[in-house]
C-alpha cells in the first residue's frame, strides 16, 4: 500500500487470560491489516492454557508481548496502554476480530481530520465459529455527546456503544486520566462517559470490529447482570432521563427499540465519498436506534420459530 506520510501511529492491546481457543485469530486480524504505523502490545494474564504459547508463534508482529499474573482485564488493559506510543489508540478483547480494512480506514480518518478525537464504526457481531452474524441495519446512528456523558447508553435506554469498534487519540485518554480500575465489569462504559465530558464521537458508517457473541461464556453474558448492577452505580449520582422515556424503555423491548427510533439527534458521520474518492464528514439528524424495524421484527420472528 501507499504510505501517507501524515498517517498517525495506532496502537492496539489486547490482554486477554486463557484465550487460546479464540485469540489465534484476534491476533491474525490484528497483524494481517499490514498498517506500517501499527505497535501491537499483547497482555497475557500468565494464562494456564496455551494463550501464550499462541501469541509466542506471532511473536514477530507483536511489539511488546507481557506474560504476568495481573489484577483482571482491564488492569492488564491499562499496563499496556501505559506502553503504548500511537497517536490514536483502541484494545481488541481476544474473541474479537478487526475487518481486513479497519486500521487502514482508522488511520486515514485521523490523518485527514485532525479535529476528530473519538470514532466508532458500525455495530456488527460474529458467532462462535468466525462468522459474521449481523451488522448493524442503521449505520451512522447518533450518539449525542450529553447522553453519552450522563450514562444513557444503557441497556434500558439506548444500548451500549461497541467497544472493539472504538478509537481514539492519545491526548483525549491522557486528558481523562485512562481506566478506572475500581470498577470490574463497567470501565468501559466509564471511560466512554468520561470521554464525552470532552469530546465528540463520530460515526464511521462501515464495520470496523466483529463482537463475537458466545451467550452464557463470554464475560459480557455471563456477568451480563453483574455488568449491568455495576453501570448503575456509575450512573448513580448522574443526570436521569427524561421521565417518560424510562417508563416506556422498560415495557418491553420493542417499546425500547421504537423509543430509540423516535429520538432523533444531530450526528457527525464519517462515510466514504465515490465522488471525491475519499472519507467525507457530514452532520444530520439520525435516530439513536442501531437496528431497523425490519431487523427487529425478523429477529422476532426467527425466536419464534426456534
Amino acid at each position: 500500500m501507499t504510505v501517507a506520510v501524515d498517517l498517525p501511529t495506532i496502537s492496539v492491546v489486547t490482554s486477554c487470560f486463557n484465550a487460546g481457543d479464540l485469540v489465534d485469530e484476534t491476533i491474525r486480524s490484528v497483524l494481517q491489516q499490514r498498517y506500517p504505523r501499527l505497535q501491537y502490545i499483547f497482555i497475557d494474564g500468565k494464562s494456564t492454557d496455551d494463550t501464550l504459547d499462541i501469541a509466542q508463534r506471532h511473536a514477530s508482529g507483536i511489539d511488546v508481548l507481557i506474560s504476568e499474573r495481573d489484577d483482571g482485564q482491564y488492569h492488564g488493559i491499562q499496563k499496556g496502554m501505559s506502553l503504548a506510543t500511537g497517536e490514536v489508540m483502541a484494545w481488541l478483547n481476544g474473541d474479537d476480530v478487526y475487518c481486513p480494512w479497519t486500521l487502514s480506514v482508522v488511520g486515514e480518518i485521523f490523518a485527514r481530520f485532525p479535529d476528530v478525537d473519538w470514532i466508532v464504526g458500525t455495530s456488527s457481531f460474529m458467532n462462535g465459529r468466525g462468522q459474521c452474524t449481523r451488522v448493524s441495519g442503521n449505520s451512522g446512528t447518533a450518539a449525542p455527546r450529553s447522553y453519552i456523558r450522563n450514562g444513557w447508553f444503557r441497556p434500558q435506554l439506548a444500548g451500549y456503544l461497541q467497544q472493539e469498534s472504538m478509537f481514539w487519540r492519545r491526548s483525549l485518554w491522557e486528558r481523562v486520566g485512562g481506566l478506572d480500575l475500581s470498577l470490574r465489569l463497567a470501565a468501559d462504559f466509564d471511560l466512554w462517559r468520561r470521554f464525552a465530558e470532552h469530546a465528540e464521537l463520530h460515526a464511521v458508517n462501515v464495520p470496523l470490529a466483529l463482537f463475537r457473541q458466545r451467550p452464557g461464556v463470554q464475560r459480557s453474558s455471563a456477568a451480563q447482570h453483574a455488568y449491568e448492577a455495576e453501570v448503575m452505580q456509575v450512573c448513580r449520582e448522574l443526570p436521569k432521563p427524561p421521565a417518560l422515556w424510562s417508563a416506556l424503555s422498560t415495557r418491553s423491548e420493542s417499546m425500547r427499540h421504537l423509543c430509540r427510533m423516535l429520538v432523533w439527534k444531530s450526528a457527525s458521520v464519517i462515510s466514504y465519498s465515490n465522488a471525491a474518492q475519499q472519507w467525507v464528514r457530514r452532520t444530520s439528524l439520525r435516530p439513536l436506534a442501531r437496528t431497523s424495524m425490519a431487523d427487529l421484527l425478523q429477529e422476532r420472528a426467527v425466536r419464534r420459530s426456534a
